[in-house]
C-alpha cells in the first residue's frame, strides 16, 4: 500500500511538475499524429547489466493517425544479445501492435487523456528459446494524462500488464520536462513495473532530450538506470534515435 501511495503521489505531483512522454522516454503520452499523418521513430536502444547486454539495431516504431484522435502503432526490432561466457546471438525481438484513443483534449477539457491498449507477441519462437524475447503474449491497457503549463509539461501513465505466461503486473510512469528553447526540451522520468500487490517492483530513472532540427526531423535521446530490480542486476538503459513527422 505504501508503494501504491507513492505511485499516486507521483501522479498528483505531475500537475505542478513538468513532462512529455513518448520516445525517447519509456512512458507514453496522449498525443496522436493527426489525420493522415505519420510519426515514425528509428533508434538504437540498449540495456546493459553486469552479466548481459542487449542492443536493438534499429528499433522501428511506426505510428499513423486516423482522424485527430486515433493512432495506429506497430513496433519491432532486430536484437543482438550477449551474455557473460557466451557468444553474441541475434534475432527478432517482440513485436507490438497498438491503438491509441485520445478521448479528452486540453483545448476543450483542460487536459489531454488517452487509452493505449496494445498486444506484444513473438513472430519467431526461436527468439524466445534463445532469450531474445519474452515467452507468451502480453497485453497492456494503460491510460495517459498530460497537461502543459507554459514552458513546463507533465505526463502520467498507469495501467495493467497481463501475460499468457507468468505474472501480471502494473506499469506506471511520470515524465517531466521543460522547453529550454523553442526547439529543445529536456525531460526526466520515473518509470516502474510491479506485481499487482505493488511488490517485487522494477523502477528506472531516465533523462531525455528532444531537439527539433525542423518540423519533420527531430533528434530524440535518453539515458537512464534502474534504481531497483527485483529479480536480476539493475540495468543501464539508453535510446538514441530520430523522429520523422510528415
Amino acid at each position: 500500500m505504501r508503494r501504491f501511495a507513492i505511485a499516486l503521489s507521483l501522479a498528483c505531483a505531475a500537475r505542478i511538475a513538468f513532462g512529455q512522454g513518448g520516445p525517447p522516454m519509456i512512458t507514453d503520452d496522449p498525443g496522436t499524429p493527426g489525420n493522415g499523418k505519420w510519426e515514425n521513430n528509428l533508434a538504437i536502444t540498449f540495456e546493459h547489466r553486469s552479466n548481459e547486454a542487449s542492443l536493438d539495431v534499429p528499433e522501428i516504431d511506426l505510428n499513423y493517425g486516423v482522424g485527430e484522435h486515433i493512432q495506429l502503432t506497430l513496433q519491432t526490432a532486430p536484437v543482438l544479445f550477449k551474455r557473460s561466457g557466451h557468444g553474441l546471438i541475434g534475432g527478432v525481438g517482440g513485436t507490438e501492435a497498438a491503438v491509441k484513443w485520445r478521448f479528452l483534449d486540453e483545448a476543450t477539457s483542460g487536459v489531454d487523456m488517452s487509452m493505449f491498449p496494445r498486444v506484444i507477441f513473438n513472430v519467431s519462437q526461436s527468439s524466445v528459446r534463445r532469450g531474445l524475447a519474452e515467452d507468451g503474449t502480453r497485453f497492456q491497457m494503460p491510460f495517459e494524462i498530460a497537461e502543459g503549463f507554459g514552458r513546463w509539461h507533465a505526463d502520467v501513465e498507469f495501467g495493467p500488464l497481463a501475460s499468457t505466461i507468468g505474472r501480471s503486473d502494473w506499469l506506471y510512469g511520470l515524465v517531466c520536462g521543460f522547453n529550454v528553447a523553442k526547439p529543445t526540451m529536456l525531460m526526466a522520468e520515473l518509470h516502474g513495473e510491479s506485481r499487482m500487490n505493488f511488490s517485487r517492483d522494477v523502477l528506472a530513472l531516465n533523462f531525455g532530450l528532444r531537439h527539433e532540427f525542423t518540423e519533420t526531423y527531430i533528434l530524440i535521446l535518453s539515458m537512464g538506470h534502474e534504481v531497483r530490480s527485483a529479480e536480476q542486476p539493475t540495468a543501464l538503459i539508453g535510446y538514441f534515435g530520430m523522429q520523422f513527422v510528415y
